[in-house]
C-alpha cells in the first residue's frame, strides 16, 4: 500500500525562484524546488560522512547510475549514493512526486542604489542585474503561502522518503532557503512544522548511517556541510542603511512587501563612503595587488568565493525581510560553503555596511556536526 499524499504549506518571506528550461518564471516549476532540495541535501550527506555523487557531471563515473542488472532494492541501494536514492538517478525513479501551489504571486523586482559614474552613467550593479535578468522584468513569482504536495508511489518507501524530506526542508528553513538563486536574495521561508536544525541532521544521519549505500570520496570542491557557516543579522527598521536600501531605484516593479530586495548590492559591491563596500568588493579588496599577478589572484580567489564565469557563487545573501509588517526588526540572512576565514571577513563587513556592534547569531557546520558526534558518543556509552 502507498503512503496517503502529504501537505507540507511555507510561508514565503521573499519571492520564490523557479524559472523553467527557459529560464523564465511563467508559473512555479515544481524542478526548481526539487532541485534546491536535491542540491541542499547532497551537501548534508557529504558533511555527515555520507556519500553524494555528481549528478551534472559529464564523467560516467561522477554519477550514480543502476544497470537493471540488480536482484534486490538492497543490491540497488549499495551502487547509489542517498541522493540519489531519494531524488532518482538512471535506472532509480525519484522516491516521490511534488506537485506545488501557490496562494500569490508578485511581479519580479530587485533594486540597487542608484549612483552615477563620472561619466553620468549607471554603474556596474544595475547594469550587471539588468543584464542577467533582461528576459524576467515582466515575470510573476510566488510569494505568500505555497502548498508542497508530496506524492509517493507504491513500493516507493514512503514513510523513509517523508522522513527525510521533512528533516531537510527543516534545514533549509533554518538556515538557507528554497528553489534556485538564493544568493540573490530569493526563497526566504518560513515553516511551522519544521524541526530544530540538530534534530533535523541527526534523522538524516541516522538514516544514511543505517544503510549500505554507495561509497566513494567526496570531492573538495563540492559544497559540503562541513564548510557551511551561517549568520542571522536582526537590524532595526530606524537602521540607516536600512534607510538608503529603501530608497534603491528598482529594476522591474516596486514593491510594497516587508523586504527590501537589494541583497545583490549587499553581496557584491556598495559606493563606499564609510558604510562599507560590499561583501565581494570588500573580500577582494583584502588581498595585496602590488604586481599584475597579485591583481590576477586576488580577482581569481574572490571568483572561487563569490562565483564567476562557470563557477556558482559559494556565499549567499537574503534580502533584508520581515516576518510581518508589524515586526520592528528586518532579518538577514547570510550563509555560505568556504573555510571560517571568510566568514569572519563577511561578519566585519556586514557590521560596517548596518553599522552593527552586536554580535549576529551563528552557527557552523562543523560546530553541528560535533554537537552530533557528541551525542552519539554518549548515546553509545550510557548503552554499554
Amino acid at each position: 500500500m502507498s503512503k496517503k499524499p502529504e501537505k507540507v504549506t511555507v510561508q514565503l518571506l521573499t519571492p520564490l525562484w523557479t524559472a523553467g528550461a527557459a529560464g523564465k518564471c511563467d508559473r512555479l516549476h515544481e524542478t526548481g524546488i526539487i532541485g534546491s532540495m536535491r542540491w541542499w541535501y547532497e551537501a548534508i550527506v557529504r558533511g555527515l560522512d555520507g556519500y553524494a555523487c555528481d549528478p551534472t557531471s559529464e564523467r560516467r563515473e561522477k554519477r550514480c547510475e543502476l544497470s537493471g542488472k540488480e536482484k534486490s532494492d538492497e543490491e540497488r541501494r549499495a551502487k547509489i549514493c542517498p541522493a540519489c536514492w531519494l531524488f532518482g538517478c538512471g535506472g532509480w525513479k525519484r522516491r516521490f512526486r511534488l506537485v506545488a501551489g501557490a496562494g500569490s504571486t508578485e511581479p519580479f523586482t530587485l533594486a540597487s542604489l542608484f549612483y552615477k559614474n563620472k561619466s553620468n552613467e549607471d554603474e556596474f550593479n544595475r547594469w550587471w542585474l539588468n543584464e542577467i535578468f533582461e528576459s524576467n522584468l515582466a515575470d510573476r513569482l510566488a510569494f505568500g503561502k505555497v502548498t508542497l504536495t508530496f506524492i509517493f508511489p507504491a513500493g516507493s518507501d514512503g514513510e523513509e522518503s517523508l522522513n527525510q524530506i521533512k528533516a531537510l526542508l527543516s534545514v533549509m528553513a533554518n538556515c538557507g532557503s528554497i528553489g534556485a538563486k538564493g544568493q540573490y536574495g530569493f526563497g526566504q521561508f518560513a515553516w511551522e512544522g519544521k524541526t530544530e536544525l540538530e534534530t533535523a541532521l541527526e534523522n538524516i544521519r541516522s538514516f544514511i548511517s543505517g544503510c549500505r549505500f554507495k561509497k566513494l570520496e567526496n570531492e573538495n570542491r563540492w559544497y559540503d556541510l562541513k564548510n557551511f557557516w551561517f549568520f542571522n543579522f536582526s537590524i532595526p527598521d530606524y537602521n540607516k542603511q536600512i534607510g538608503r536600501f529603501k530608497l534603491a531605484k528598482p529594476i522591474g516593479a516596486t514593491t510594497k512587501k516587508p523586504y527590501l530586495p537589494v541583497s545583490f548590492d549587499i553581496r557584491y559591491k556598495l559606493k563606499d563612503g564609510g558604510n562599507g563596500s560590499g561583501l565581494r568588493q570588500d573580500f577582494y579588496k583584502m588581498h595585496p595587488k602590488e604586481s599584475a599577478n597579485d591583481k590576477k589572484l586576488a580577482k581569481e580567489k574572490t571568483r572561487e568565493v563569490f562565483g564567476g564565469p562557470r563557477l556558482g557563487s559559494r556565499v549567499f545573501v537574503s534580502h533584508p525581510y520581515k516576518h510581518g509588517p508589524g515586526d520592528e526588526n528586518y532579518k538577514l540572512r547570510v550563509w555560505g560553503f568556504t573555510d571560517e576565514s571568510v566568514a569572519e571577513v563577511a561578519k566585519k563587513e556586514l557590521q560596517n555596511i548596518f553599522g552593527l556592534n552586536d554580535t549576529p547569531e551563528y552557527t557552523s557546520g562543523r560546530s553541528l556536526i560535533a554537537k552530533l558526534q557528541q551525542k552519539n558518543r554518549e548515546g553509545y556509552e550510557h548503552e554499554i
